[in-house]
């Protein structure tokens, strides 16, 4: 199943469109759809696939000499002598006519013969760049492909054309995966699961959301039981740190302070362990609205994909337990506080919701930021907003409120919401403000109240 990703699609093939030398590097962590996007983008095209594997530079090569081999319809090639020649047999023979050679998990190949990217970047300058081949390297790595293919010092360093971080799939492209889900379980489902697409495909249809849960994260054989202990040790040296501030945020820890407490780190490795993982995309440093992002005091951190919050918050702690065959007793209470858990991601959710509005023309305005605020009302109280979006020409705001709860529970309290949403709107005096109520059920709203309702309906409806 191939779901979302147009705009990667879109992009790519306005490389390709140019007819000359291109080199595209594609990259975003492990899982995350790399493989697959390509594979969706090379269909009727002329490619060279080259898969690299965590095995010597000989093996690699032999494979890379074969696979080369094959396409030119040579049963038994030989491997070429290095990669030197191997590049150049490349050039020889697809250089005159618009191919695409994909080098997918270029880091393992790189790490087995350190003079690689020296070697490559030698045959693009002397040989390649007269090609009209389409090269893209591929890797799941973050930081290598960031620091020793992007980065200034990298030999390769100026001759990409053009680079994608592969992100995790947003809640509409997700839902795509559950169809057949009520829109409430969307929900559930990409609070859970995330938008990562591979483990998205693990979802059994013919099971309830609480059946995946179970199966996928609290069994022994649970194949997300793992993964979040395989993606920190593919990324970091210092694997313990890195869970221990992402186990913090997962908590509810959420300020410097906060982690360096959980934590028991100190201030200024937290702060470097912090960059990184933002760096990385496992996490997001969030402002309140109108404030200076170069001032730190009000930063709060949040885990960007759903997956990485869910295992930490409900599996991390208790994997030992869990492959003791107690999986059982962890999920009954992960599934007590999924609404308390579901809540902040809705939150989320109707941002992106608002993005994609924006991105049709449905906003009252051009929106160019979306995002939250908290701070003190008029009386010195402290107060949230869970949605602030700004617009990009003129003093308006849309200021929303999200609420998670069942309809009961929301109809014996909604004037209270309505007069919380009014107060808080009126804080931004100097602004023209758009007052949003997103619920799990749509709620009848006298007109006099000026405020738009946006049900998890709706949500899915213009998807």
């Amino acid at each position: 199943m191939f779901f979302g990703r147009e705009r990667e699609l879109e992009a790519l093939e306005h490389m390709y469109a140019k007819q000359s030398f291109q080199m595209a590097v594609v990259y975003g962590r492990r899982r995350i759809g790399k493989t697959a996007l390509l594979n969706e983008f090379v269909k009727g095209k002329e490619s060279l696939y080259l898969p690299a594997g965590e095995v010597n530079d000989a093996l690699n090569l032999r494979k890379f000499s074969r696979l080369l081999g094959e396409m030119m319809g040579i049963s038994d090639f030989p491997p070429v002598a290095d990669w030197q020649a191997f590049f150049s047999m490349v050039k020889q023979q697809l250089g005159g006519r618009r191919v695409v050679v994909v080098i997918d998990e270029y880091p393992y190949a790189a790490a087995a013969n350190k003079a690689l990217s020296s070697t490559l970047q030698h045959a693009i300058d002397y040989e390649l760049k007269d090609s009209d081949i389409f090269l893209i390297l591929c890797g799941s790595s973050m930081s290598f492909m960031e620091d020793q293919v992007l980065g200034e010092k990298s030999p390769l360093f100026g001759r990409c054309t053009g680079q994608l971080k592969i992100n995790p799939l947003d809640y509409a492209e997700a839902a795509n995966f559950y169809p057949h889900a009520s829109d409430e379980d969307k929900v559930n489902y990409y609070a859970c699961f995330g938008g990562t697409p591979y483990y998205l495909s693990l979802i059994n249809p013919h099971l309830s959301l609480r059946e995946n849960i179970h199966e996928l994260y609290f069994t022994i054989s649970g194949y997300l039981l793992n993964e979040g202990v395989l993606l920190m040790q593919q990324e970091f040296r210092e694997a313990a740190n890195y869970n221990a501030v992402l186990q913090a945020i997962a908590s509810g820890s959420n300020t410097l302070n906060e982690i360096a407490g959980y934590t028991k780190l100190q201030n200024t490795f937290v702060s470097r362990y912090l960059v990184t993982l933002q760096n990385l995309n496992y996490i997001e440093r969030i402002i309140p609205f109108d404030a200076n992002p170069l001032k730190g005091k009000k930063s709060q951190y949040r885990i960007s994909e759903n997956f990485i919050a869910f295992w930490y918050r409900y599996v991390f702690t208790v994997k030992p337990e869990i492959e003791r065959g107690n999986g059982d007793l962890y999920c009954t209470l992960a599934l007590e506080d999924l609404t308390t858990y579901v809540g902040h991601v809705f939150e989320e959710i109707c941002r992106q919701f608002l993005r994609r509005e924006n991105a049709q023309g449905h906003l009252p305005f051009v929106a160019k930021s979306f995002g939250t605020w908290w701070g003190k009302g008029k009386a010195g109280e402290p107060e949230e907003i869970d949605v602030v979006v700004e617009s990009a020409e003129s003093k308006e705001l849309i200021v929303g409120e999200c609420k998670w709860q069942s309809s009961d529970a929301l109809r014996k309290s909604l004037g209270k919401t309505i007069g919380l949403l009014q107060r808080r709107a009126a804080l931004f005096e100097r602004h023209v403000v758009h007052q949003y109520l997103f619920t799990k059920e749509a709620v009848t709203l006298s007109p006099d109240e000026q405020v738009v309702n946006i049900s998890t309906s709706e949500l899915f409806e213009s998807q």
